[in-house]
């Protein structure tokens, strides 16, 4: 593909964007009439092309990176568009600086403290506008407390949010120690990439930024300093007290973990490579597959990309429709498959009481949840008989209330669960100076909690723990971050007991154990809500909030059924209930740590029924395929074959 080429394609953008504007159609998604194609290439006619002197705005990077309409580039094995335009477009990266959420709360930190305001507003710049930012900076068009939000709502680069040039631009410099945004910004437009061998012809004719392989792109190093943030303590007047404290620190978990010595880097979940590679340019037409990263930096936050998607005219974003729920997609598809692991057990208990073991196990490189301190996990903890009849619930959640039972102040962090107003909360609280829990950010002083599940590998012996650390509660459990057979530490994972009182009548009953995730709780923002009548970024995000679609995200399920008498440590083989009515399952309970290999159920003139999974038969199977009387189930183990009666009772 030639320039003449290239120039043909901008034509239809400009003859796209001419109509628009002579329609005087106010939303994108309308004037279109579900023309996806035509409406994504007018959108990308509205990404920033300032040009500065060390950055230059993503419209700039459209005309080779956008989708091949010959669909050759940017393009994987299946046919489908790998454009880095496309997938970054509708990320939080892209949109970082118009958030509402972000504008919001740095209005509520200035309003709280306004002899700070200009220097919180230039430090949350640093990292949520880093074009505009840096150029500023290192131009010297800035005033005496730094880059504010005034000087952000009039620059183009800056509101292009975390744009091409503002990653592509860091020079691998002493990455690791970095923190707050302190990017070290190429000098000499060097846009830094993970191809090793470019071609730097065309890119340098047309943006004036050369490309070079640079081998740091490809590592966690780079995320570094926008991943690693810490506040200087204000106490309630205002005044500093001259104490740091860490309130983000993503990167330096990933740090004190298995991921960072198995070579696992940020990149390889929020970037993964696509396979087989991919032609990463429309021009020239000779390029070849290399090696090639989705630009879908996908991270947890699927609440604000649903709000910023319904909100995209007012917020005057350029991402259409389809990117969001693209992007949505794949937030919620990591959440549930690459992000936790949650298992239910029955453990032994009194007569008639129902005791239960569940764990979660972090799939993450860094804890969960990680980042912004507002974000919070909670275990919903439902008990039912038979009939579906509720006998107990914890951690239930509704838009009115919230999580149920959770302490109006902060929920402890739990062993042991026996009531429903015991709910297990993973977050991170912080207190200002007199210990008070607090959601402005320059007042954290102490961690009054932090029990947000470690990745795998977490030590307390780590040199940067200090920095990362949990507690004080969940430092005291035993089960916390510590394998169950040695104790040893760096498990990533929480053991908690459910102890349910013995004032339940029914025989078998059923544990659904759901694990859920809000990024923006409804308790975070109600004292920066309060400042609305102050603020129009925080009215504007209130109205917004209030309208959005606050439903938790489910990030993992799991259930068992449970039965009376059940003990885990009984030295035989059982099948629970040895009797079984109709429509109840039957589960297969192993002695002690025993695995079975193969379970068969057999009928009682010996005749083979069906094979059963051994994952099926110790959770609980259907046996309805079964005449009533006596029925046999064969295990075989290492050991070899064992053979167990059951019964089943007559429907009737």
């Amino acid at each position: 593909m030639n320039r003449q080429t290239a120039f043909a394609l901008l034509l239809p953008l400009m003859g796209i964007g001419l109509a628009l504007l002579f329609s005087g159609a106010t939303d994108p998604d309308v004037a279109f009439h579900g023309d996806d194609a035509a409406h994504m290439r007018w959108r990308m006619g509205e990404l920033c092309t300032e040009q500065g002197v060390y950055f230059t705005g993503s419209g700039n990077c459209v005309n080779c990176h956008a989708p091949d309409p010959d669909g050759e580039a940017l393009v994987d094995v299946d046919g489908h568009t790998v454009s880095p335009v496309v997938d970054w477009q509708a990320t939080m990266m892209a949109n970082s600086a118009k958030d509402p959420f972000w504008r919001a709360k740095v209005s509520h930190e200035g309003l709280v403290n306004p002899n700070h305001r200009e220097s919180i507003e230039n430090l949350c710049t640093a990292c949520h506008a880093p074009q505009g930012f840096h150029e500023a900076h290192l131009t010297g068009k800035v005033g005496p407390n730094g880059y504010t939000m005034d000087q952000l709502l009039e620059d183009e680069l800056g509101l292009d949010g975390i744009g091409c040039t503002a990653c592509h631009g860091i020079d691998d410099d002493a990455l690791a120690g970095r923190s707050n945004g302190d990017l070290p910004i190429n000098p000499d437009n060097v846009s830094w990439g993970g191809f090793e061998n470019p071609w730097d012809g065309l890119m340098s004719g047309q943006t004036g930024f050369n490309p070079v392989f640079g081998e740091h792109m490809r590592n966690s190093e780079v995320c570094a300093s926008c991943h690693s943030l810490y506040s200087h303590t204000q106490d309630l007047e205002g005044e500093e007290t001259g104490q740091v404290f860490f309130e983000q620190t993503t990167y330096l978990e990933w740090v004190n973990s298995a991921y960072n010595a198995e070579n696992v880097q940020c990149q390889s979940c929020h970037m993964p490579l696509v396979e087989g590679g991919a032609i990463a340019a429309t021009q020239p037409n000779w390029l070849f597959n290399q090696r090639f990263g989705k630009h879908h930096l996908v991270g947890g936050n699927a609440f604000m990309l649903k709000l910023m998607r319904d909100q995209a005219v007012a917020l005057e974003l350029s991402a259409t429709t389809v990117q969001f729920d693209s992007t949505i997609a794949r937030t919620e598809r990591s959440l549930q498959t690459q992000t936790a692991e949650l298992e239910v057990r029955q453990l032994a208990s009194a007569m008639g009481d129902w005791e239960f073991e569940v764990e979660l196990r972090n799939l993450a490189g860094h804890k969960f949840p990680s980042g912004y301190p507002s974000r919070i996990a909670f275990i919903e903890f439902e008990l039912q008989d038979p009939d579906g009849n509720t006998l107990f619930h914890s951690g239930e959640w509704t838009p009115e209330t919230g999580v149920i039972g959770r302490d109006e102040t902060w929920e402890p962090h739990w062993e042991t669960i026996e009531s429903e107003d015991q709910v297990q909360v993973y977050e991170m609280v912080i207190g200002d100076v007199t210990g008070a829990p607090t959601q402005v950010l320059e007042r954290a002083s102490v961690l009054i909690k932090d029990n947000r599940l470690p990745p795998r590998g977490f030590s307390t012996n780590h040199a940067a723990y200090d920095t990362v650390q949990f507690g004080p509660m969940a430092a005291l459990d035993a089960n916390f971050n510590r394998t169950a057979q040695t104790g040893e530490e760096g498990s990533g994972s929480d053991r908690m007991t459910y102890r349910i009182p013995n004032d339940l009548n029914a025989a078998t009953v059923q544990a659904h154990v759901t694990l859920h995730y809000l990024s923006v709780p409804a308790r975070w923002v109600q004292s920066m809500f309060e400042w609305a009548e102050d603020s129009e970024e925080i009215a504007s995000f209130q109205s917004m909030f209030e309208s959005a679609d606050r439903t938790p995200v489910v990030v993992a399920t799991t259930t068992t059924w449970a039965y009376r008498g059940f003990d885990q440590n009984d030295p035989e083989w059982r099948l629970a209930p040895s009797a079984i009515g109709s429509g109840q399952p039957l589960r297969l309970i192993p002695p002690g740590e025993t695995i079975p290999l193969e379970v068969v159920l057999v009928d009682a003139l010996g005749r083979t029924v069906r094979s059963v999974t051994p994952d099926a038969a110790l959770r609980g199977f259907d046996v309805s395929d079964v005449a009533s009387g006596a029925f046999f189930v064969r295990v075989r183990t290492e050991s070899g074959w064992r053979v167990l009666k059951g019964m089943k009772l007559n429907s009737q």
